[in-house]
């Protein structure tokens, strides 16, 4: 047990320069990143008449998604109640099915029964 606790200790150990290198690589890409924007609005490098037009043609994509997905919405709302509908129907057939399969059991006794009356007086008659 003691070694087990004790090989863990090492790996997590030996793990931790990693770890913290990882993060510094991250905090000085993210810096490096920060300072190359220009601070100063007049600066003609940035073409900020392309960077509000990009802007324009993310958000009118965004925009467009946006609208299929409430048509897609729409869509299924449509279809749900439309298969609620039609299970409520399904539901109602499924009882007048076995309304008729309850009468058809009742009239098919009604029917043995006047069978069974018959044969008697057939065997008379034949007599």
């Amino acid at each position: 047990m003691r070694l087990a606790s004790a090989a863990l200790l090492l790996v997590s150990l030996a793990a931790a320069p990693a770890f913290c290198q990882n993060v510094q690589t991250n905090v000085a890409s993210a810096s490096a990143a920060v300072t190359s924007l220009p601070t100063d609005a007049t600066d003609p490098s940035v073409n900020y008449a392309a960077l509000r037009e990009d802007v324009a043609k993310q958000n009118k994509t965004l925009t467009d998604q946006l609208n299929m997905q409430r048509a897609i919405l729409k869509k299924n709302q449509d279809l749900l109640k439309e298969a609620q509908r039609i299970n409520a129907a399904n539901l109602k057939m499924a009882e007048e099915q076995k309304k008729i399969a309850a009468e058809n059991a009742e009239l098919e006794k009604q029917r043995e029964s006047l069978k069974a009356a018959q044969k008697p007086v057939d065997a008379t008659a034949k007599q």
